[in-house]
């Protein structure tokens, strides 16, 4: 990403130039021209992720082209089908020059979230675990709706609601007690129905029994837990999110604590897993 490329067709000359707001191994969103009978270009888009992705497009050089929609343009993007998205419509002239630069995120800000939704605990049934740290934590969780609960490595982590599997990251073994680590945390990453998503951070190494693609229902076992990313001991982070424009949003979230009582959970107590059968 980053890279310049130039391209030379005639008296055409063309820079496309890729940024990203998120580190990508590669573009989940495929962006392309194709070329019009009468010198314009038809952009399109086609998502090859799972999820989907807002995208963002601006030209800050565009000579004798006039776009057929208001620049910058913004749409998110599903999964599916190339998406014909504007068109550069040849103003005259004897040569036209564009660059095009354009950034992405995961999700879909427009989303209506259910925040009344009863999340399972991130563990099986009938096992318990302390939460060393809860939303607006003094340590690592600062402004941030996400939890910390302590777990020997190798425990079975669970899924906290239904829903599709559309990221796994357990290539990492390193973990550290600083921010410089954070890259380095295996996790799994959930999305639901209602377009919000779930984190399941700090994983072992290869500790994922999903891939992605993979629908998971509560209370399944999706991976084990570890120490990897920015880790001072052994826990499991798990946090609830939906996207805002370029970012996400951590939102708090209501427990399943048993069959009679569903609420929010507090810091330095302990929780059993209740999974109903």
């Amino acid at each position: 990403m980053g890279a310049i490329v130039t391209v030379l067709i005639g008296i055409l000359l063309v820079f496309f130039d890729c940024t990203s707001l998120q580190a990508q191994e590669k573009n989940p969103v495929h962006i392309f021209q194709k070329t019009t009978g009468d010198g314009g270009f038809e952009y399109f888009a086609e998502n090859q992720d799972l999820s989907p992705y807002q995208i963002q497009i601006d030209f800050p050089v565009l000579e004798n082209l006039q776009p057929s929609i208001s620049l910058p343009y913004y749409q998110v993007i599903y999964p599916g089908k190339p998406q014909k998205l504007f068109v550069l419509i040849p103003k005259g002239g004897s040569s036209t020059s564009f660059r095009s630069q354009y950034q992405m995120a995961m999700g879909d800000p427009f989303v209506h979230v259910d925040l009344s939704y009863p999340y399972w605990l991130p563990f099986e049934n009938g096992k318990s675990h302390i939460l060393i740290q809860g939303p607006n934590g003094s340590y690592t969780h600062q402004g941030k709706n996400a939890f910390d609960f302590v777990m020997e490595e190798g425990t079975k982590v669970c899924a906290s609601r239904d829903g599709l599997v559309v990221a796994v990251k357990e290539d990492s073994n390193i973990g550290g007690p600083d921010e410089s680590f954070m890259k380095h945390g295996n996790r799994i990453t959930i999305l639901h129905e209602d377009g919000s998503f779930s984190d399941y951070v700090h994983l072992q190494y290869q500790g994922a029994t999903v891939r992605p693609g993979d629908r998971v229902k509560a209370g399944q076992v999706i991976g084990l837990s570890g120490n990897t990313g920015w880790s001072t001991k052994p826990h499991l982070h798990f946090q609830v999110y939906k996207a805002v424009k370029f970012g996400i949003q951590t939102l708090p979230v209501q427990f399943l604590i048993s069959q009679q009582v569903t609420g929010p959970i507090k810091e330095s107590r302990t929780y059993r897993g209740y999974h109903p059968q």
